[in-house]
């Protein structure tokens, strides 16, 4: 009798712990906003925002971008976060170096990957794509961390590009 009390107390503690794990990502939903004055540069954009959809192992992250009042732009990115699956979205442009003549290239798309790390306080992506500049299509690999603050209120995202030398941090808060 008593092994089988302790039995039952392991499943519902463990039962438990996955439900508390499982929830945490969804901490991450919502729409945040850039703190440019303490972020890397993303110009020639002056605002953007981020909108975080959590539902399940699938995970909606749309950007919208502006620049002055009449140029805007955005982007959406849907990943499957188990790890391993490889989620292919269509790519209209490429909006990180808008006016250097870079543009998305090879088949327009952007592949994903993602996974939740720190029981959910962090989401960390990678992507590969092409992007097209004079000298023909030339692939890269982006790594991305959004890593929730303790108390909620700041969205961290620890960015290397296979482009750059140095990592790109972006400082969001809670909109």
């Amino acid at each position: 009798m008593k092994l089988r009390l302790l039995y039952l107390a392991g499943l519902l503690l463990s039962a438990g712990l996955s439900l508390s794990a499982a929830d945490s990502p969804s901490k991450l939903n919502g729409t945040w906003t850039l703190d440019v004055a303490r972020s890397t540069p993303i110009r020639p954009w002056d605002k953007e925002s981020l909108t975080i959809a959590v539902t399940g192992d699938t995970t909606v992250l749309t950007r919208n971008l502006a620049w002055g009042a009449d140029r805007k732009a955005g982007d959406t990115t849907t990943v499957k976060t188990d790890g391993k699956t490889v989620t292919a979205g269509s790519v209209g442009y490429w909006l990180d170096t808008w006016y250097t003549n870079v543009y998305i290239g090879g088949d327009h798309q952007k592949h994903v990957t993602g996974e939740w790390l720190d029981g959910g306080r962090v989401l960390k992506l990678e992507t590969n794509l092409f992007i097209e500049a004079q000298q023909g299509d030339h692939a890269v690999h982006i790594y991305d961390e959004y890593r929730l603050s303790a108390d909620g209120k700041t969205l961290k995202l620890f960015e290397l590009r296979s482009t750059r030398d140095e990592a790109l941090v972006y400082i969001f808060t809670r909109a």
